[in-house]
């Protein structure tokens, strides 16, 4: 995990306040806490959320790496409307059952690259595929494959958390700045 957990331990600590608030939560984050998470998963809060991500994410990626895959991801949903509008974009197109999947806590249902780009279109796609220097085809396969998951982190109590776009910003805030 690496870079992850690096950018994990900033959001939740230092680059956020060592303070936690009376509700349990960390200033800023709307009562995102680090208390226990859901059974089988340690930690919980933003770790819960984004721990893990990349375990097996991007394993075959190029320049851009495992922590390109985490920005581009990051960058995805900061662009299409936060988690909500990405979500609606997949409902739109006709995947919405497989959106809804990823929200609720059972099974993530799978999507391809042709999914992806038929929902996000190729413009996006050209841009990360640039930004991990790969294929258009080869980048649409690698955030398709991540994407499921990092939705299903950023929604563990099964309903889309009303600070998403928070989470996604101070996540993307810390990366730019070289995770200090």
């Amino acid at each position: 995990m690496g870079l992850l957990d690096g950018l994990l331990g900033q959001v939740l600590g230092g680059a956020m306040g060592q303070e936690r608030q009376n509700d349990g939560g960390l200033p800023g984050m709307g009562g995102i806490d680090r208390s226990p998470g859901m059974p089988g998963m340690p930690g919980g809060g933003l770790e819960q959320i984004l721990g893990g991500l990349g375990d097996g994410a991007g394993s075959g990626m190029g320049a851009g790496g495992q922590g390109g895959l985490v920005a581009i991801l990051l960058q995805l949903l900061q662009q299409n409307g936060g988690l909500g509008g990405l979500l609606s974009q997949f409902q739109k197109a006709g995947y919405g059952e497989q959106a809804d999947s990823w929200v609720k806590s059972d099974h993530n249902m799978p999507i391809n690259g042709d999914i992806l780009s038929q929902v996000l279109g190729s413009g996006q796609l050209d841009r990360i595929a640039e930004q991990l220097g790969m294929s258009r085809g080869q980048a649409a396969d690698e955030v398709a494959s991540a994407l499921p998951e990092v939705v299903d982190r950023m929604t563990p109590q099964g309903a889309l958390p009303g600070n998403s776009d928070d989470i996604v910003n101070r996540a993307l805030e810390i990366l730019q700045r070289g995770g200090r």
